[in-house]
C-alpha cells in the first residue's frame, strides 16, 4: 500500500459499509457482494486486522462470523480475501508464475471454479506477483483468464471473480467501469459514485480519470457534472481535483 493509499484509509468507514451490507441481507435486500470485493481488494492485511478488530469492538461480532453468515455457497470462497494475508512487496518469481499460472488453467478447465488452489493463489499473492502469474496465464494459453472465467454456470459467483481480478490487476480499468456504470442511464447510483471517488481521491484517480477519458471520450468531470448538480456536484468534482476556472 502506498503512502496515500494508507492516509486516506478509515477503519471506521469501512466498517460502517461492511455493516451496512450486512444489515442489507439481514432485512432481506440481499448482501452488497460489490461493496465487499471493493474494500477486501484494496486494503493490505495490516489494514484488515484493524478492521476486523474494529468491528468487533464496534458491532460486538466477529467480522468473519458476519462474512459466513452474508455470504453463502460459492461465495464463501471470497472469505480467504478478507483472512489471507497478501505479500505487499515488488519482488515476483517467475518460475512460480508460470507453475500457478498452470494450476490456475487446470482448475477453470474443469470449471473448479472453487478449488482451493485458485483461491489461495489469488488471495495470497502480491499484487506483483499475481500480475506475472496471469501474464504467464495469457502467454502460455492464449486467453486472459477473465476470458476463460465466462461460463453459464456459477454466472453471479464468476462474475464477481472476474472483478476482483481485474481490481486486483488493474484497478483503474475496474473502477473506471465502476463509475461509469453508477452513471449510466436514467438516475444515478449515488452511493457508489461517491463510495469510488471518496476511497479512491487519494489512491489512484489521477489514473481512472485518464481511463475513463480514453474508454468514454469525455473527462470524468464532465459526466459529472452532466449526471449530478449543486453541492453533491461541487463535492464530487473537488474529490476528484477538479479546478474551477
Amino acid at each position: 500500500m502506498s503512502t496515500m493509499a494508507d492516509e486516506c484509509f478509515s477503519v471506521s468507514q469501512d466498517c460502517e459499509k461492511l455493516k451496512k451490507s450486512f444489515d442489507g441481507f439481514l432485512l432481506g435486500w440481499g448482501i452488497d457482494r460489490g461493496a465487499i470485493i471493493s474494500i477486501l481488494g484494496n486494503r493490505s492485511a495490516a489494514q484488515r486486522k484493524l478492521i476486523r478488530e474494529a468491528y468487533a469492538q464496534t458491532y460486538k461480532e466477529d467480522l468473519l462470523k458476519a462474512l459466513e453468515k452474508g455470504l453463502s455457497g460459492d461465495f464463501e470462497l471470497l472469505v480467504p480475501l478478507v483472512t489471507a494475508y497478501r505479500y505487499e512487496g515488488g519482488e515476483v518469481n517467475m518460475g512460480l508464475a508460470k507453475s500457478e499460472a498452470k494450476i490456475l488453467h487446470e482448475k477453470i478447465s474443469k470449471k473448479a471454479f472453487s478449488a482451493e488452489e485458485l483461491t489461495s493463489i489469488l488471495s495470497t499473492r502480491s499484487k506483483a506477483q499475481i500480475n506475472a502469474t496471469l501474464n504467464c496465464y495469457n502467454d502460455q494459453f492464449g486467453n486472459s483468464i477473465n476470458k476463460d472465467l465466462r461460463s453459464k454456470e456459477n454466472e453471479e459467483y464468476l462474475a464477481l471473480l472476474r472483478a476482483t481480478i481485474k481490481c486486483l490487476k488493474c484497478p483503474e480499468k475496474y473502477f473506471e467501469k465502476v463509475l461509469r456504470l453508477s452513471m449510466k442511464g436514467i438516475g444515478t447510483d449515488e452511493e457508489t459514485l461517491t463510495r469510488v471517488v471518496v476511497t479512491r481521491a487519494d489512491v489512484d484517480m489521477k489514473r481512472i480519470k485518464e481511463e475513463y477519458y480514453k474508454r468514454n471520450s469525455v473527462t470524468l468531470e464532465d459526466a459529472i457534472k452532466g449526471d449530478t448538480s449543486f453541492d453533491y456536484a461541487k463535492m464530487l468534482l473537488t474529490l476528484i481535483g477538479h479546478e474551477n476556472n
